[in-house]
C-alpha cells in the first residue's frame, strides 16, 4: 500500500515516516512538499491515501483537494494546525474523508489513515443493512433514499451503517468512535460531532431530527 504525504515541515514529515516505519512498515511512504509536487506524484504513482497539510509554500490544501477530487476519489487525510470548526467542515465539504490536528499522536495518526482507507476490504462493509427506503449501494459511501443517492465520505458510510444497523435505538459515541478509528482511538468528541453535523447537512439541512442525539447516550437515527 502506497501513502502520499503533502507537507512542507521536515519535523512533520520525519515523524510521520517514523510513525509508518514503526506501526505498519509495509507502507510505502511518498513525501511532496508543495502542492504541485503532490499533484504531480498523484498522476504518476497513484496512491492508496493522502496525507494532506493545509498550509502549503505554493498553494493551500482546500484547492489540492478541489483540484484532487476532479478525478479521484483516493482518501484523503487533512493534517493542520487549524482548530477552527469551520476550516474543518470546509475540508470535508470539499471531500476530504477525515482530519488531524497538529501535534498529534502517532498511533492517532495511523489509525485514522486506516480508517479511511478501510473502505477497500468488502469485508468490512454489510451493504445489506438498511431501513425502510435507506440502503447502500455498491460501496458504503453511496446511501440511497428511494432512487436518491447521497454521497459520503468513508468515515460518514461508517457512521451510517452503524447507526442504519440500530436505528430507534441510540449508539454511545464511544461505540462509533471504536467501529471508526479502532480500540485504541484518541478521537474526542468534538470530532464525531463534526463528522454527524456535516452527515446531517448532506442527507437533509431542514431536518435535524433525522440523527438525533442524547447528552449521555449517544446518537439515534431516526428517519420516521
Amino acid at each position: 500500500m502506497k501513502i502520499l504525504i503533502i507537507e512542507d515541515d521536515p519535523n512533520v514529515l520525519e515523524l510521520v515516516e517514523l510513525t509508518f516505519e514503526l506501526g505498519w512498515p509495509d507502507i510505502k511512504l511518498i513525501k511532496a512538499v508543495t502542492g504541485e509536487q503532490g499533484m504531480n506524484a498523484l498522476e504518476s504513482e497513484p496512491p492508496d491515501a493522502v496525507i494532506l497539510d493545509i498550509g502549503l509554500p505554493d498553494t493551500n490544501g482546500f484547492e489540492i483537494v478541489k483540484a484532487i477530487r476532479l478525478f479521484s476519489d483516493v482518501p484523503i487525510l487533512m493534517l493542520t494546525v487549524r482548530v477552527d470548526e469551520r476550516d474543518v467542515v470546509k475540508a470535508l465539504t470539499l471531500g476530504a474523508d477525515d482530519y488531524l490536528t497538529k501535534p498529534f499522536r502517532q498511533m492517532e495518526l495511523l489509525a485514522r489513515i486506516k480508517a479511511i482507507t478501510r473502505r477497500s476490504h468488502q469485508g468490512d462493509q454489510d451493504l445489506k443493512v438498511s431501513h425502510g427506503l435507506w440502503r447502500f449501494g455498491k460501496t458504503l459511501t453511496e446511501l440511497y433514499h428511494g432512487q436518491q443517492v447521497f454521497h459520503l465520505t468513508p468515515i460518514q458510510g461508517q457512521i451510517m451503517q452503524t447507526l442504519i444497523k440500530q436505528a430507534g435505538q441510540f449508539v454511545s459515541a464511544e461505540t462509533l468512535a471504536v467501529k471508526i478509528w479502532g480500540e485504541h482511538h484518541a478521537a474526542t468528541a468534538d470530532d464525531l460531532r463534526v463528522h454527524i453535523h456535516h452527515i446531517r447537512k448532506k442527507l437533509d439541512p431542514s431536518d435535524s431530527k433525522l440523527i438525533v442525539n442524547k447528552p449521555g447516550q449517544g446518537y439515534m437515527f431516526s428517519p420516521d
